[in-house]
């Protein structure tokens, strides 16, 4: 036990030291605890940046292969023993019997063309409704 006030203060000196050093430990472990989960952290955010980035991209690739499947210039043509007529023509000629029977093209929304070869003629059906009319290749 210490017995002068110079031993008194260079005990709680040696106390202080011992304590510091062990708080000066404990702060460092946390700190190591720290930047080892900030690293995963900044590891785990990266990756899903790289993920985040990629979807656009695979996005924008697809939308550029379907503008170019778009670009496609695409002709149909419908041949019997002796008459060779375009999709396209037959088309025209479907909305002019339409218009014809007076209806208006704006009210037409949808039109599907069936064509009969043994018959020659095609038939169409104006927005799903029941034969709309016909006329011959």
């Amino acid at each position: 036990m210490p017995n002068t006030k110079k031993e008194v203060a260079e005990e709680a000196v040696k106390k202080v030291k011992a304590v510091a050093e062990d708080a000066k430990a404990t702060v460092k472990a946390a700190a190591e605890t720290v930047t080892e989960k900030a690293e995963a952290t900044v590891v785990k955010a990266k990756t899903a940046a790289k993920k985040a980035a990629a979807k656009p991209r695979a996005a924008a690739k697809k939308t550029a292969a379907k503008k170019d499947a778009e670009k496609i210039e695409t002709k149909v043509v419908v041949e019997l023993p002796n008459v060779s007529e375009s999709t396209d023509s037959l088309i025209e000629r479907a909305k002019a019997d339409w218009t014809a029977k007076g209806n208006a093209l704006s009210n037409m929304k949808q039109l599907t063309l069936y064509i009969n070869a043994v018959e020659g003629m095609v038939y169409y059906v104006v927005n799903d409704d029941y034969l709309s009319g016909n006329f011959a290749i």
